[in-house]
């Protein structure tokens, strides 16, 4: 593996509290900080176009496939518009860990401590079916064609499940400690845990590719838009970059707190920290 310091920093950007969570869509960047401060941010440089609070403990922000609709998961889950506006909540019985827009805009799936929800927030609907396993459900993904989610828990057990039958069918994997995040781009599942980074074929399940250098204590990961470029960082401090064509890992400088989450959008990506920066980079042109 080789490793170069190659990822430049084009601006960065300021939250009141430590920050958890960060997402992009047609509005620009939206993070979440541990007080449920939700910041609207420009995604061509640190500009603050607003600033919004939900009265509840609050875990993930997600922006809609359209733009149009931020939903943020913990003791409930919410969806406002831009402008603050609340269209849809709901007080689920189990804590939300992360929230996963389908790609039609009109569903979300939560993924709970002791099962998930699909919420129709349109049609006030919400269906619940229970995890398998007497650990939590900590991170999760819907399909490119909204048919499938996948899970993971925090024993490490991998799920795929059916939306129709709202129940999984496949074990993917068992890693032997806590899966840390799930993405699933194009035809590529990409599994996060302390023990790899692994890609799947969605066709076959197959693996296609493995990291294990600095993963441990990672706590988010990230896709580019074709699939090539993963990032992935937590309580390291730093950001990686992981090239998946050149199989080259890019690393960054050190944040003052662990790295919490970070989103690709338009060939850069952004990341936020319990320091309460954001920071947004590019990998240099070769």
């Amino acid at each position: 593996m080789d490793y170069n310091s190659s990822l430049e920093i084009l601006w960065t950007f300021t939250h009141n509290f430590p920050t958890i969570s960060i997402d992009w869509g047609r509005i620009g960047l939206v993070s979440l900080d541990e007080k449920g401060y939700v910041y609207i941010w420009s995604d061509t440089g640190s500009y603050l176009k607003n600033k919004l609070r939900v009265n509840f403990a609050a875990a993930d922000v997600k922006l809609s496939p359209n733009g149009g609709y931020i939903a943020v998961g913990g003791d409930r889950v919410v969806v406002l518009t831009p402008g603050g506006n609340k269209i849809f909540s709901f007080k689920n019985e189990s804590f939300t860990n992360k929230i996963v827009w389908f790609p039609d805009g009109k569903k979300i799936l939560a993924i709970q401590n002791k099962g998930v929800a699909v919420i129709k927030i349109f049609g006030d609907t919400v269906i619940e079916a229970p995890a398998r396993t007497g650990c939590p459900l900590v991170a999760g993904d819907v399909s490119p064609d909204g048919k499938f989610f996948i899970t993971g828990s925090c024993d490490g057990k991998v799920e795929i499940w059916s939306v129709d039958l709202m129940k999984p069918y496949r074990i993917l994997d068992r890693f032997q400690s806590e899966v840390k995040d799930i993405r699933w781009v194009l035809g590529k599942v990409f599994v996060l845990s302390d023990d790899a980074l692994k890609i799947y074929d969605s066709r076959n399940w197959k693996v296609l590719g493995e990291l294990k250098e600095n993963v441990y204590g990672s706590m988010f990961l990230s896709i580019s838009q074709d699939g090539n470029y993963v990032i992935f960082g937590g309580k390291g401090k730093r950001v990686y970059l992981w090239d998946t064509k050149r199989n080259l890992v890019f690393e960054s400088e050190e944040f003052f707190h662990w790295v919490m989450d970070g989103v690709w959008f338009d060939g850069n990506f952004a990341v936020v920290s319990a320091d309460k920066t954001g920071r947004v980079y590019r990998l240099k042109p070769r």
